[in-house]
This record gives structure tokens, sequence and C-alpha cells, in this order.
């Protein structure tokens, strides 16, 4: 089946959409039906696309001879309605400064010049500085108006420091979201630091915040994209209870700011993601259930603009419940992510996320007991070598691949996996103290096999104290966050599930949690 832009168009639709677009169409009636809607219809009861079946469907509508043109024109139809049903401040702002050059041309300057007041408000207030820069250059059209050869110079002048005053602003926006984006381009490939030269990397681009002046901090942008760039640059470094503080400080800066929700929501529902996960490391879960509140009540409100919205909620609730050890809740909500995924169009970005999935999914069947499935998953992610995943994140599913054949009992698969490991981590820069012991171990297991033997409590023990030593360095650390080792072997040493070592855990710190409070 191929892919057709106007099919993933069609299915990433919400009710209220494909409703509004119905009724749009019904303006442009032709004979009892319009006929495009019934290809919409068509389109939209397919679960893959297939053109073929469609022409075949429609082959005797006159109208439509010429299918392609048919296809275009529905796809710039789906959009013009969407353009109305999502109309907001940005395209308040382009139709105004349409109609300022509209009157312009027409000879009616008072009425621009109102316009011009109104849409200048609307964009300061929104810190739309692309817009203020346009409208002012039409002031500056239209001073003739209201100047005199007295005041002209001072009009121009005031004029322009404004424009000034407003490149300055934006400039300045510009520089915290580029450092934010050179950040997070750094993370998205290296993942959390896990040695001094990461640090020192992460630290080179953070370190540049120094060269931009505090005093022009004066911006609702400039303050977020501060914020953003050091909350992530500390996560990354494994100082979360700083970036715990400056993320808690960015979503009020937030809330105090609704109007600036309009514009990007995206922005609030990964900024609250970022934060859940902080807290999430952090272990402290009252506030983590707070923010999933948050975020729940938001994706109600905002979903329908992007099913990303539930997409990122639904998927960080599946990673949420792997440190408490509920998996069984965890493969519920991994079976709801799976319904959200078969109804979004397959994006670059969304398989980057599914590929988050299928580790959540492997960690879970582990957790279950289920190693074939957990097996299915890690190599649903270890296969698909076309995406540039997320580095640390595809490195370390080598070493939970190790596991996972360790569990299984399968000697043959050890010991290829052993080799291929090594060689990736090394090639990648990724084999470091943690690495190296865990190989070191399973070599050694798979020696033990080898001889017939099984590896003892105390070999695992041997190993947890080893994990621990590495581990209390704080860039070490970050590699527990991707896998919970020392609760593995601690299942190991006790002869208990895995399962049971994570919940007793959970339940431990809730109710010390719980004590601490009532001390309180």
């Amino acid at each position: 089946m191929s892919i057709n832009h106007l099919h993933q168009l069609i299915k990433s639709l919400s009710a209220p959409e494909k409703g509004y677009i119905k009724k749009q169409a019904m303006l442009h009636v032709i004979g009892s039906q319009n006929k495009y809607i019934k290809i919409f219809d068509a389109i939209d009861k397919q679960k893959e696309y297939d053109e073929k079946e469609i022409i075949r469907k429609f082959k005797v509508e006159p109208t439509l001879n010429n299918f392609a043109v048919a296809k275009n024109y529905l796809f710039k139809f789906i959009l013009k309605s969407l353009e109305s049903y999502h109309n907001n401040v940005k395209s308040e702002l382009r139709s105004l400064l349409n109609q300022i050059e509209i009157l312009y041309n027409k000879n009616i300057p008072a009425i621009a010049k109102k316009m011009i007041i109104k849409a200048k408000s609307i964009a300061q207030q929104h810190e739309l500085y692309e817009f203020m820069e346009e409208l002012i250059d039409w002031e500056i059209i239209l001073l003739v108006e209201e100047a005199t050869p007295n005041n002209y110079l001072n009009l121009v002048n005031k004029h322009f420091d404004e424009l000034n005053e407003t490149l300055e602003k934006k400039k300045i926006i510009s520089g915290y979201k580029h450092l934010y984006h050179k950040l997070r381009a750094k993370a998205l490939y290296t993942g959390l630091a896990r040695n001094d030269e990461d640090v020192l990397q992460f630290q080179k681009i953070a370190s540049e915040e120094a060269n931009h002046d505090k005093n022009l901090l004066n911006t609702f942008n400039a303050q977020f994209y501060r914020n953003l760039m050091l909350s992530n640059y500390l996560f990354a470094i494994n100082e979360q209870r700083k970036a715990n503080v400056i993320l808690t400080k960015n979503v009020e800066l937030l809330d105090k700011n609704e109007h600036m929700l309009e514009l990007n929501p995206f922005t609030y529902i990964g900024l609250l993601r970022n934060k859940a996960v902080n807290e999430l490391s952090l272990m402290m879960y009252p506030q983590l259930f707070a923010t999933l509140e948050q975020m729940d009540r938001f994706v109600e409100k905002h979903g329908h603009i992007n099913r990303n919205f539930e997409l990122l909620t639904e998927n960080l609730k599946l990673f949420i419940y792997l440190p408490t050890g509920q998996f069984k809740k965890a493969l519920g909500i991994a079976e709801k992510v799976q319904n959200i995924y078969a109804q979004l169009p397959h994006t670059k970005s969304l398989k980057k996320e599914k590929q988050l999935h299928h580790y959540a999914l492997a960690y879970v069947y582990i957790g279950l007991g289920e190693f074939k499935l957990a097996n299915q998953n890690i190599n649903q992610l270890l296969l698909n070598t076309d995406l540039d995943f997320r580095s640390d994140l595809f490195c370390f599913a080598h070493i939970l691949s190790l596991i996972i054949y360790y569990e299984m009992g399968n000697q043959d698969m050890i010991e290829k996996r052993i080799r291929s490991t090594y060689r990736i981590l090394l090639k990648r820069n990724k084999l470091y103290n943690f690495e190296k012991q865990i190989i070191s171990f399973f070599k050694k297991s798979q020696n033990e096999m080898s001889n017939g033997s099984d590896l003892l409590a105390k070999d695992f023990l041997k190993l947890k104290e080893s994990i621990e030593a590495v581990t209390k360095s704080n860039v070490e650390k970050n590699a527990l966050n991707l896998f919970d080792l020392i609760s593995w072997l601690e299942s190991k040493i006790e002869q208990k599930s895995f399962m049971e070592i994570k919940q007793q855990k959970f339940n431990k710190l809730v109710s010390n949690e719980a004590s601490s409070a009532h001390m309180h």
C-alpha cells in the first residue's frame, strides 16, 4: 500500500475537526451531496491507503475523472477549513496585516492606522516581534498622514527607536532559543552525560549563556528559553534537584502567562513532561503524580489540536510504572499507546517515540518474566538502524539484550551478543566502567554455563558491589536511570522476582514518605 498525504491528514483529524470540515463542505454542495466529502469518507474508512480501490469506487462520478486533481482540491480544502477552525493570535495578526495593506491601497489610511494600533497591542502582548517589525514599517509608511515639517523627524526617530528595541528583544530571544536547541541537539544524540568529556561538552554550550546581558531578560520568551536550556543542561549532567527548581519556575512562568499558551501549546506539554521525568528520577512521587494530573487536564482541554499531546502523556505514564514495579498496569498503558500510534501518520519523530515505547515494553516484559516478548521488543529497537535514535538508549538496549538472553538461558546468543555489544559500544564511545563490569560478568556467566555450572548468589553480590562503587560517580549514576540493574541483581541474590523487589522498594519509599509527612 502506498503512503498518501491526504490519507495521513484525514486520519489525523479529531471528531470535532471532521464535523467542522463537513459543515464547511455543505456550503459548496453540488446536487444532493458534496462529491469531495464522499471521497473524504471513503478514505477515512481505509486503515491503509488504497488508491485503486478509491478510483474504482468513484469511476462513475463524472466530476471526478481526474482523481489527482480531486485529491489536491480536497487536501487544500481540508487545510483551509482547519485554518479557519484553529484560528489563533497569529492568524488574526496575518489577517490584520492583509487588511492594512488593502486599506492603504484603497486610500483609507485613517482606518488602517486604527488597525495598526490594535495589531501592535496584540503583537506586543504575545511577544510576536516579527509582526511588530512589519507593523512599525507600516506606521513609517503612513507617517505622511500625521506628520508636519516640525515633527516629522521626531516621529521618524520615535518609530525607529521602537523598531530597534523590537529587533533587540527578538535577537535576545533568538539567542536563548539557539542555546536551548544546541543543547537539545547534543542531548538527543548523546543522551545523559556518562563521562567527564560529555559533561564538558554540555558545559561548553551552557556557558555561552554568560555572554548574554541578564538585564535584557525582560521578555517572557527570553526567561522561558533560558530556563529551558539550564534545566535541560542540569538534568543531562545528573543535577536533577537543581534542574527541578528551574523547571518548577518555568511552569509557574507559563501559568502566569496563559495567553502565551495559545501560540505553542506543545511547549507546555513538553515542559510538564520534562518536569515529570525529572521528578521520576528524583523519586518525588507526590509531585510527579500532581504533574501527571496537570498533563491529563491539558490533554483534555487541548488534545484535539494535536494527538501527540496524548501520546507524550501516555508514553510517559508507561515509563513511570517501571520504577514502581507496576508492570501489569504498565502493560495496560502500553496497549493504549499502541492504539494511538495506529491512528497517527508514521513520521520520523513518531518512529523515534516508538523506539522509546519498545524499550519500555522490553523493560515491562523483563519485569513480568515474559522474556521472549522482551526480546521481540528489544530487537525491534536494535534492528531499526535507519533511525538516528538517542545514542545512550540504543547502546544500553544491547546491555538489556544480554540480560534477556541470560534469563532465557540462550548460551549461543549470549556469546554472540557479548561480542557485538562490546564492538558497538567501543565504536560509539559508550564503553564506560558500568558497561565493562556487566560485559565482564556475562562473559563469566557464559564460561560457567559452558562448564555446566550456574552463577551463585555470591557472583551476583560481587557484581552488585562493583556497580554500586562505579555509580558513586555522579555521571555514571545516570546508567541506573536506563535500567534498575541493582534491583535485578538483588532479585538473583534474594531469589525473588524482579517485580517483587521493585514493588518492595516502592512501598517502603511511600511508607517512609507518609511517616515523614506525619511527623511534620
